[in-house]
């Protein structure tokens, strides 16, 4: 029986998917990342690649491990500015960028590149990770909350009957026009004219209905059955994820804020006045392009006069707390603060790290940029 052996990139994977194990169950529990953590992953990286620098007398293994640190620190040091990444996720990105110079793949070359895209490419899969993650995490805040759940379905009761009805047509439609042996985008302009019908668009149902039972119950009932399941899945899930801020964010007095907490809304000054900044939307994206006023996203993004910021991921520092309690002892803010509750992202960087094991660079080939 030949000994079993494990090569420097199976090491590295390894350790990386181990370190990101840890620190998404600190980040669960405690909501930090230690630094002990970070900078242990960033040493055993550099560490590991010097070794096999020195085996192979070859710097390359090396150098690309501290370019790999250089990077994964870079972009989650403009992350941070940006007020995406908290301090203890840059830190995190600088660990794993030293153990991955290059992006890990176990599918092979057709999905690795030599271009130090690594830093991106997880960042991109976290995002991706981030669907599945956000949905479970709201759905969990849900469960514990029986008013918001009652809201929450009262909104989307409408809304899950008009997808029904409209399936119901959908489905009658596409089985007379399969029938007939007509194209079924013609769907598309008769679901279209059906929904300007108002209160005659339940006639038009049933009559559709009943035609296609006569001609194929069959594909009605299972084009109907993929319909309502589709549609009104999606919905769901749609609108579960546009209730993330609903469930995420709560009360707090102000004197009872601690670092950390992360305001809904960003404070700014205007005048003598605090007042709350306009949330950044598509309509003021479009007012910037169309007036070719890049002033207008700058100032949404940084403002100069700002207090405390809605979109930092490190949440209010020591400065801008003792500032808030102030204001609110002297009336200029409320005595309570809406505060909204991040999600931990290194459980998606997790999740992002096993897509790369997967498919790689595969996102960049994909699109043509490399």
């Amino acid at each position: 029986m030949e000994p079993i052996t494990i090569s420097f990139f199976h090491l590295s994977i390894i350790i990386s998917l181990i370190g990101l194990i840890i620190a998404t169950y600190t980040d669960l529990k405690e909501r930090i990342v230690p630094n002990k953590l970070n900078y242990g992953l960033a040493i055993i990286g550099l560490s590991l690649y010097l070794t096999q620098s020195i085996i192979e007398t070859n710097p390359l293994p090396f150098l690309y491990s501290l370019l790999g640190m250089i990077l994964g620190f870079g972009f989650g040091w403009v992350m941070w500015k940006l007020g995406v990444f908290a301090g203890g996720d840059v830190k995190l990105f600088m660990g794993l960028g030293a153990l991955n110079p290059f992006t890990p793949s176990l599918t092979g070359a057709i999905t690795n590149t030599t271009i130090p895209l690594f830093p991106i490419t997880l960042f991109i899969y976290s995002l991706f990770a981030f669907l599945p993650y956000g949905i479970f995490v709201v759905i969990v805040k849900l469960y514990k909350n029986k008013k918001m759940q009652k809201e929450i379905f009262e909104e989307m009761k409408p809304k899950i009957i008009l997808s029904i009805h409209t399936a119901i047509f959908a489905s009658a439609a596409y089985a007379v026009l399969y029938t007939y042996s007509i194209n079924s985008l013609i769907i598309i302009p008769l679901i279209l004219i059906w929904g300007t019908l108002k209160e005659n668009k339940k006639y038009a149902t049933i009559i559709t209905s009943i035609i296609a039972i006569i001609l194929s119950h069959n594909l009605f009932i299972q084009a109907l059955l993929a319909a309502i399941l589709i549609s009104v899945i999606l919905y769901s899930l749609f609108k579960t994820l546009l209730s993330v801020k609903r469930v995420l964010i709560t009360e707090v007095e102000v004197k009872k804020l601690t670092e950390g907490m992360i305001p809904a809304k960003t404070l700014i000054w205007k005048g003598k006045k605090v007042v709350e900044q306009e949330t950044l939307n598509l309509k003021l994206i479009l007012k910037a392009i169309k007036n070719k006023n890049s002033n207008i996203l700058k100032e949404m993004l940084a403002p100069k006069e700002e207090i405390i910021s809605a979109n930092k991921a490190r949440g209010i520092n020591d400065e801008e707390l003792e500032l808030v309690k102030e204001l609110a002892k002297k009336g200029l803010i409320p005595k309570k603060m809406m505060i909204k509750e991040s999600m931990p992202f290194v459980p998606t960087m997790l999740l992002g790290y096993i897509i790369c094991l997967i498919i790689g660079d595969a996102i960049f080939i994909l699109i043509g940029v490399i």
